[in-house]
């Protein structure tokens, strides 16, 4: 589909325009079009850094929906465009997130925990009544019963929940195959790779979280194009990451204090930017936006729960 080009420039509103405007140099083009075109478009302007985000930051950070207002209407030649933004924003996020040890599941920890319980425990239960120093071979070989009878019991199963599982069919065996591989590892091993796992595949399933909530926006607001819900999508959810990796700084903060009360107001500030973003966006009455707010948020939540399900099922398929 190849849109008429307008008949003025939509950034600058000159009218000596042909395929590019001469006067600020954007392309002349309608944006509002099918979310596919509107990838395109996003990917050939590129995902470098340029001026353009410096002038982005502040009406990104503090006037809600100004740039996916801005940017459906066609002034995008000022702007970074909101698929650079949103990458960026998660990049960031998850780049400070790794550094700092999340998000994860933090399972090697736990494991690393368990062991040293477990050899602890046994060291104590292998000293003599008499006092004297236990024998280290023996802590040792007791030390080694207690891990690997702790890390077997989890995910060894039974018999007949192997044979069962194997009568299901070729999923079944498939699942079985995976289930005894998994169940041989010691338990450092499998939290190394469940860990390694989590941390690849969560930000992938997160960037499906944005056309999950186009759609949820597209159902809630109608005779709207499907782009312009991903834009607004692309926004809000770059500013999550920009929240969340400013929860992860607070966390430096030197006063406990401080950086509980820092965390609480920018978890606020989401809520916030959702609904002063909507009622920019959208141009509804405060009752409906509200209203219309919880009710998407309720079925993003789904959609979330559902998201980190996946992240924990590709987990243990890809560990």
């Amino acid at each position: 589909m190849t849109p008429e080009r307008p008949a003025t420039c939509l950034n600058c509103g000159s009218d000596r325009v042909g395929a590019y405007c001469p006067d600020c140099g954007q392309r002349n083009v309608d944006l509002r079009l099918p979310a596919r075109a509107l990838v395109v478009d996003a990917l050939e302007d590129g995902l470098s850094l340029d001026s353009r985000m410096s002038r982005t930051a502040v009406p990104f950070l503090f006037r809600p929906g100004f740039l996916t207002a801005e940017w459906n209407a066609g002034r995008r030649a000022r702007y970074s465009s909101p698929l650079r933004t949103y990458l960026l924003a998660s990049a960031v996020f998850f780049l400070s997130a790794g550094l700092a040890g999340g998000p994860g599941p933090r399972l090697v920890r736990g494991a690393l925990d368990a062991d040293r319980a477990a050899e602890a425990r046994t060291a104590a239960g292998s000293a003599p009544a008499d006092g004297r120093e236990p024998d280290a071979e023996v802590v040792a070989a007791e030390v080694h019963e207690v891990r690997e009878a702790a890390r077997s019991l989890p995910l060894a199963g039974t018999e007949e929940s192997h044979r069962q599982l194997r009568e299901a069919g070729i999923l079944g065996r498939l699942a079985d195959d995976r289930w005894k591989e998994l169940a041989s590892l010691s338990g450092t091993e499998l939290a190394t790779r469940m860990d390694a796992a989590f941390r690849d595949w969560i930000p992938r399933v997160m960037f499906f979280l944005v056309p999950a909530a186009a759609l949820i926006l597209a159902a809630l607001w109608r005779r709207r194009w499907l782009s312009e819900h991903v834009v607004f999508s692309l926004h809000l959810h770059a500013f999550a990451f920009t929240v969340f990796t400013a929860m992860l700084l607070a966390r430096l903060l030197p006063w406990p204090a401080a950086a509980t009360t820092s965390r609480a107001l920018l978890v606020l500030c989401l809520p916030a930017y959702l609904l002063a973003g909507l009622h920019r966006v959208y141009g509804q009455g405060w009752g409906r936006t509200v209203l219309k707010a919880a009710v998407g948020s309720i079925l993003y939540l789904v959609a979330l729960v559902v998201g980190l399900v996946g992240v924990a099922v590709l987990a243990l398929v890809f560990a």
